[in-house]
């Protein structure tokens, strides 16, 4: 069958957009594509949303269904692609998937142009989708897919997740990799985080169940990456790429294959590391490292992240002294905050500043599947928009029980200002 998978994009295209390929598209790609199946990827934050591009891609391949990935910012834009594909042809099967989707399922799949929504992982769904739209059964025989019986939106049983080592490897060959800043991503694991921060909705998403990659495979990966591509740099998107350290241990040691052929880098907590870890990981290859921290305010951080003031000062202290190139991410504002703890965040940024750490920051977004969502109320939130395009963290769209967004947003600006940090993620 011909699939056509769409990288839905950003609004508002920025370097950012073009950062790295859409690894879970083209993970979709190479499992169909394995499958016997003609596949096509089509990433929109290449180029933005051109029309024009989906309509050479529709006319090219002809595809009977098209997959449309969308995240919450990208969600208007999935909107207007659909809309386009049953303009082209009604006939066409048009599914979405990702982020989204899979948090809001009956919402997205009550829209007109939308037929099926893939909860969750898709590879496997896909291929039984791929059945239903050639008449080999039925939809309600499904795992993962959520669907219309005349106006009744269907929720089939949920998806038994997958072995990632069972999946091969994503399709990077249909994508244009001389786009992307960072053109090699890869991923260690599936499932991601346990520790259910209210401003994340990956837990909602995957359950909070980690599922690793054997450490052979991941280095078998880089190893294709470096013969077929000349890659030299590769970096782990995981959530928490040290989540569990003897299996860290255990890749560095896979890792002597390579000769110091690839350098890399991942993102982590900053009480998932210690100095020793940190030593062997730059033996290793590793050369950058990005640290959620978040906040400046102790007891901020004890309400959303569960993690010490000291324990981020260590890790930073312990990454610069190692030469890894170390990033420290915060967002504004958290429920608790006030004028007060604005400011100790600053000074906190300050501080990681002066220890030789760069800083990227972000305004805190009630993403839908987040507690931030979910328990607005609650938490004393009031979310300003429901306009999807505007959730791209670079927006401030949430006030507190304590703050305006006049005062959030003069507070940023001053402190900002003063000590010289324009650095946005």
């Amino acid at each position: 069958m011909r699939i056509l998978l769409i990288n839905s994009p950003v609004s508002r295209m920025s370097p950012h957009a073009k950062v790295a390929p859409p690894l879970g598209v083209a993970y979709l790609a190479g499992h169909a594509r394995a499958a016997g199946h003609d596949v096509e990827v089509l990433d929109l934050n290449v180029s933005g949303y051109n029309p024009r591009r989906v309509t050479l891609a529709l006319k090219r391949l002809k595809p009977q269904i098209v997959g449309i990935s969308a995240f919450t910012e990208t969600y208007p834009n999935a909107l207007a692609i659909a809309a386009q594909v049953k303009e082209h042809d009604p006939g066409i099967t048009v599914v979405m998937g990702g982020p989204h989707p899979s948090i809001l399922p009956a919402e997205v799949v009550a829209e007109p142009t939308v037929d099926y929504v893939v909860v969750g992982e898709g590879e496997a769904t896909l291929l039984e989708l791929v059945d239903v739209v050639a008449g080999l059964r039925v939809p309600g025989s499904v795992s993962g897919l959520v669907w219309k019986r005349a106006d009744v939106v269907v929720h089939n049983e949920r998806r038994d997740l997958l072995d990632p080592d069972s999946l091969g490897l994503p399709a990077r060959d249909l994508l244009s990799l001389e786009f992307y800043a960072d053109a090699f991503n890869v991923l260690t694991a599936r499932g991601g985080c346990p520790y259910r921060c209210p401003f994340c909705s990956a837990s909602h998403i995957w359950s909070g169940r980690h599922r690793p990659r054997s450490p052979r495979a991941v280095v078998d990966e880089l190893e294709t990456l470096v013969r077929d591509y000349g890659a030299s740099y590769v970096f782990f998107v995981d959530d928490i790429f040290t989540l569990r350290r003897d299996w860290v241990v255990e890749l560095m040691g896979e890792m002597e294959r390579l000769g110091g052929a690839i350098a890399w880098g991942c993102g982590t907590r900053v009480d998932r590391v210690d100095e020793a870890l940190l030593a062997l990981m730059t033996a290793h290859g590793c050369v950058g490292v990005q640290y959620g921290i978040e906040s400046g305010s102790q007891a901020v951080l004890d309400s959303v992240k569960g993690i010490d003031k000291s324990a981020a000062l260590d890790a930073v202290r312990w990454s610069v002294a190692a030469g890894i190139k170390t990033t420290a991410s915060f967002m504004v504002p958290f429920p608790d905050d006030t004028e007060a703890t604005l400011r100790d965040t600053f000074a906190f940024i300050e501080q990681l500043v002066a220890e030789g750490a760069e800083v990227l920051m972000s305004y805190t977004t009630p993403y839908p599947g987040t507690a931030f969502y979910e328990q607005a109320d609650e938490l004393g939130l009031r979310i300003l928009t429901h306009e999807w395009g505007e959730y791209d963290a670079k927006h401030l769209v949430i006030e507190t029980r304590h703050l305006s967004a006049e005062r959030i947003e003069r507070v940023v600006a001053e402190e900002t200002s003063r000590i010289g940090f324009t650095k946005q993620a």
